[in-house]
């Protein structure tokens, strides 16, 4: 055992001796949040960060509002402690199911395809009727994407144009104002969101026919309801997102994926200014190959 699941397998032990807790097992670390499971049946998670510690209060507020409005599993918190730093804790009974993952899709068969699809189409209709003043009141923020893609543009003229070649700069700045000066894609019915709705965070049967359980709910804002398409374009492709598209009855779907890979380019873009401000190497170096990939995937 690592000294930090150490750390966190203490805390749990003091605050919740109920637990009796036999065994500890890493789940992983993220960009804000470090995750074990306790007893093979308690997921419980530690925001390294104060953004993540804000992320985990907005769950803990509106999840269990959310339950009874979605038809698949979602972390319910039983178990809600406090860090040393004074940053709060929280773990929920596993959510049944395997996570499908970013490669999974391709596995899967037609049938299952169709039903997964039909299913996230369920899940993102759930979240886009959810009350909006209702989610904002349990803590979920306001979300203006134009405003975020502006500043998205200025961080990275900033901070990442420098370490670009020029054809590169300029594909990006071409991608930003595609977005910005068509009015339709700024225009938009604010709603709930996912606003991480990749398969990392599906859950699955055994079997991969069926959808189990979404999880990691820390990015959910009222938003762009096209936003939970992005993770859908980039991870599963655009057939599979067509497919949950056409599940939702969307209209002018061309249109829509096009919207949707500029959102793709800026979420690599984002990745990359992550990577910088990381000062990590090797992430850096990720985030400079995938913004070439996208400029190559597009050309």
């Amino acid at each position: 055992m690592k000294d930090n699941e150490r750390e966190y397998a203490a805390l749990i032990t003091d605050q919740f001796p109920e637990l009796n807790m036999q065994s500890v097992d890493s789940l992983g670390e993220g960009y804000r949040n470090y995750a074990i499971l306790v007893n093979r049946e308690w997921v419980f998670r530690f925001p390294k960060s104060q953004q993540g510690a804000d992320e985990l209060n907005k769950e803990i507020g509106f999840l269990p509002l959310l339950s009874s409005h979605v038809k698949v599993a979602i972390p319910e918190f039983e178990y809600i402690g406090t860090q040393s730093d004074g940053r709060p804790f929280a773990g929920y009974r596993k959510v049944h199911g395997e996570i499908l993952g970013e490669d999974g899709i391709a596995s899967i068969s037609e049938h299952a395809s169709h039903r997964l699809a039909e299913q996230l189409a369920d899940f993102m209709n759930a979240l886009n009727t959810f009350p909006v003043e209702t989610a904002i009141q349990a803590g979920v923020p306001v979300r203006n994407l134009a405003n975020d893609i502006h500043l998205l543009k200025e961080a990275m003229e900033k901070q990442a144009f420098p370490h670009l070649n020029p054809s590169l700069r300029d594909y990006l700045n071409r991608r930003f104002q595609s977005f910005l000066e068509e009015p339709a894609y700024t225009r938009y019915s604010p709603a709930l969101i996912h606003a991480d709705l990749s398969p990392d965070h599906f859950l699955t049967d055994a079997h991969q026919t069926a959808l189990t359980g979404i999880i990691d709910f820390g990015d959910a804002a009222i938003s762009d309801p096209d936003y939970d398409y992005l993770y859908l374009l980039e991870d599963c492709g655009e057939l599979f997102t067509r497919r949950v598209m056409t599940y939702r009855g969307e209209a002018d779907l061309d249109d829509r994926i096009q919207k949707i890979s500029l959102l793709v380019t800026f979420d690599q873009v984002r990745y990359l200014l992550e990577g910088l401000e990381s000062g990590d190497q090797d992430w850096i170096q990720e985030g400079f190959e995938a913004v070439e990939q996208d400029m190559r995937g597009n050309q």
